[in-house]
């Protein structure tokens, strides 16, 4: 329920700034003795709470004025009659605390005045005030420096006469803002001006200007572009070098060149495409693909393995797409083929180069449209799998030969991934060692404490022909014989000594002068890396076996 009642001021002040503050002293009051609200306003003007001082000085209200006062509340009525008694009473204050109580509010908005200049001075964004004739009435230091100008220059000049086609006038003659307006200067830089009309009692009273100096964010955007590019490729790198997943984390190396391989296997494991896995035998093509398919959003699927190298080309067919009961001599009950038991997961087909130009064909059509059909079976099984095909072949050269249809060379090849050599990744080899040596010394239950410098060596110069599974196995076979806990350069086998030696012997060809029982070492490791005995390597050198006996031992190559 609202009630009004008419008010008329006979202060010769009218509602000044004591006077308002006595008002809201009063409201105050009223408000919390009548548990109401209580609003004023004037003929010209939209109603207004009474607890603003500021608010009530911008009504203008003269004496002779006629005001409104209404009040929200059941028992707003009597709070209205009071103060409509107090309004047109002469603003006496006999007590004590009624003049601490205007004082205080009088201070208090002298603070917030205070407060507001502070910030505006503050703000980095330039703000101009101009009145209703036009006259630049407060400007703000920001927007000194934007402009260039002191206060001198800026502060009583009448921008009708200035700028009399800027946004200012159009605004102050409009009443209409003006958002994002954009102004080039000479001097090269470029702001965007915010103009806003300031209404009071309905009628326009001046315009506000905010501008910023765009150059100022382009630079800062300039840095933040560096910023965000230099912080981009950081995250890169972050992503490149971390450990990629948990599902790679039995690919061991550290080096630039698996550090790549893991991360592109990373991104197969993010998307559906079928990944090509090169590499020579033993480069860990399987790890990678159970890696990719462990990281894959099919993880919860099936991880199927096939060998189409180790398993008869008769069989293969049937080994891939299963068979029907009856199908052929000793088909007794249908089998399913691995398509099928990969069915919403991944299947690994590992020397893919050695299928046959009929099974090339099959396996097309389950990659174009997602079927085949058993050995034997006239149904047609639809399947959802994932395909990691490996290979240590140049698939290139088959297809040009023509024992390799390149349309599946294609559809197989979409993310192709090239696994390294061990002995292009020779930092690799130490992590590797360690590896090797704890795991086959725990399934051996022997305590080996680690390898010599000179083992290691020896480790790091070999070729490594076989690769990871190369050394695993050399690592494997010195555990099992050694007597020690700790392998040494003597322990290992004498072809890793003979290839180092016989390519020692190979640079000897410069003009380095050595002494004469390094050359006798690498003649004799030569020589029984290429005769694999003291006999052979013996008859190589045309002297006794006893011979190259003793200097293989004094050597330490045996």
């Amino acid at each position: 329920m609202i009630f009004e009642r008419e008010a008329v001021i006979h202060d010769e002040g009218g509602i000044h700034a004591r006077v308002a503050a006595m008002i809201v002293q009063r409201a105050q009051e009223l408000c919390k003795r009548y548990d109401c609200h209580l609003y004023l306003r004037s003929a010209r003007s939209e109603r207004c709470e009474m607890h603003s001082l500021m608010k009530l000085v911008t009504l203008k209200v003269a004496q002779g004025d006629s005001v409104f006062v209404s009040a929200e509340g059941d028992n707003g009525r009597q709070a209205v009659i009071e103060m409509v008694r107090f309004l047109e009473s002469d603003f006496i204050m006999n007590e004590a605390s009624e003049i601490h109580g205007v004082d205080k509010l009088l201070h208090e908005n002298a603070l917030m005045q205070e407060r507001l200049q502070m910030i505006l001075e503050a703000v980095q964004d330039g703000i101009c005030v101009v009145d209703r004739s036009g006259e630049i009435t407060y400007v703000n230091p920001s927007y000194l420096r934007i402009v260039h100008k002191t206060p001198e220059m800026v502060i009583g000049q009448n921008v009708f006469e200035t700028a009399a086609d800027g946004n200012r006038c159009a605004v102050l003659r409009s009443g209409i803002a003006r958002i994002g307006s954009i102004r080039h200067k000479k001097d090269g830089t470029t702001i965007v001006a915010n103009v806003n009309p300031i209404f009071v009692d309905g009628e326009i009273a001046g315009v506000v200007s905010v501008i910023k100096d765009i150059t100022e964010i382009q630079t800062l955007m300039e840095r933040l572009s560096q910023v965000s590019a230099k912080a981009e490729y950081l995250e890169q790198e972050l992503l490149r070098t971390k450990k990629t997943a948990q599902a790679f984390a039995n690919y061991i190396g550290k080096s630039g060149k698996v550090v790549d391989v893991l991360a592109l296997a990373s991104k197969a494991a993010d998307s559906s495409a079928n990944v090509l896995i090169r590499g020579e035998s033993g480069t860990g093509k399987e790890v990678i693909a159970e890696g990719i398919h462990y990281a894959s959003g099919r993880r919860r699927g099936p991880f199927i393995r096939v060998n189409c190298g180790a398993i008869p080309g008769a069989l293969l067919e049937s080994e891939l797409f299963g068979h029907e009961k009856g199908a052929f001599t000793g088909a007794v009950r249908r089998k399913l083929g691995k398509f099928e038991l990969a069915n919403h997961g991944t299947i690994f087909l590992d020397e893919i180069g050695e299928l046959d130009k009929n099974l090339q064909v099959k396996l097309l059509r389950v990659l174009q449209q997602k079927e085949f059909d058993r050995v034997g079976g006239e149904e047609t099984i639809h399947v959802d799998v994932r395909i990691i095909a490996a290979t240590n072949r140049d698939l290139e050269a088959m297809v040009r030969e023509g024992t390799f249809r390149d349309d599946l060379y294609y559809r197989l090849n979409v993310i192709p991934i090239i696994l390294p050599p061990l002995r292009d990744r020779p930092d690799d080899i130490p992590l590797l060692v360690e590896h090797f040596i704890e795991k086959i010394s725990k399934e051996n239950k022997k305590a080996v404490r680690g390898i010599t410098p000179d083992a290691m060596q020896m480790f790091m110069h070999y070729r490594w022909p076989g690769n990871v599974r190369e050394l695993e196995n050399v690592i494997e076979h010195v555990i099992t014989l050694m007597d020690t806990d700790l392998i040494t350069a003597a322990m290992l086998p004498s072809y890793i000594k003979g290839d180092i030696a016989g390519r020692e012997v190979q640079s000897l060809a410069d003009d380095t002068v050595l002494p004469w029982e390094e050359y006798e070492k690498q003649i004799i490791a030569n020589a029984l890396r290429q005769g694999t005995s003291f006999n052979g390597a013996a008859k190589l050198l045309r002297i006794s076996h006893k011979t190259v006996a003793a200097k293989a031992r004094k050597y330490g190559l045996v």
